[in-house]
C-alpha cells in the first residue's frame, strides 16, 4: 500500500471558506465531521481543538473513523508514529500503528455529532486531559500487530 500523507483541507461553500488542516490522516469520517462542523457553526471550536492536538504531539498522526451499528455509534482513533529508523516519513510504510482506541455510546445519537464532540473533547486542554493522554500519549512506541 502506497499512500502519500498530506495535510487535509476541507473548504466550505460559505464566503468565509474555512479550511481544516491537521496531522490527521485523510478519511471519509473526518471529512464528514468537518462538513458537519461547518454546517452547524462549530468549525471554529473544531479548529481550535485541532490546533491544540497538533501543537502537543508533533510526530503522531491520527486516523478518525466513525461507525453506527444498530443503536450504538462510536468513534475510533488510530494512532500512527514513525518507525524508529525513519527520519522524515513520506509514506504510510514509514509509520507503525501503535494504538487503536474506540469510544462508544449506547444512546441513539448522530454518529457524526458524537465524533465531533469527541474530537473537541480530545483537543480541550491538550495535552493535560485524560482522553488525550489515553489516545495520543500512553504506550507511544508499542506496535500493534
Amino acid at each position: 500500500m502506497f499512500v502519500f500523507i498530506t495535510n487535509m483541507r476541507i473548504q466550505s461553500n460559505n464566503y468565509k471558506q474555512p479550511s481544516f488542516q491537521a496531522k490527521f490522516l485523510n478519511s471519509k469520517s473526518l471529512r464528514m465531521i468537518a462538513e458537519y462542523a461547518v454546517e452547524n457553526d462549530k468549525f471554529k471550536t473544531l479548529n481550535t481543538a485541532r490546533k491544540n492536538i497538533d501543537k502537543s504531539c508533533l510526530s503522531t498522526l491520527l486516523r478518525v473513523d466513525i461507525f453506527k451499528e444498530g443503536a450504538r455509534c462510536g468513534i475510533t482513533f488510530t494512532r500512527y508514529v514513525p518507525k524508529d529508523n525513519v527520519i522524515v516519513p513520506e509514506t504510510m510504510d514509514d509509520y507503525n500503528i501503535t494504538k487503536i482506541k474506540t469510544y462508544e455510546t449506547t444512546k441513539t445519537s448522530n454518529p457524526i455529532k458524537f465524533g465531533l464532540e469527541k474530537i473537541i473533547k480530545l483537543g480541550n486542554n491538550a495535552p493535560y486531559n485524560n482522553m488525550f493522554k489515553e489516545v495520543v500519549i500512553k504506550g507511544r512506541r508499542k506496535v500493534v500487530n
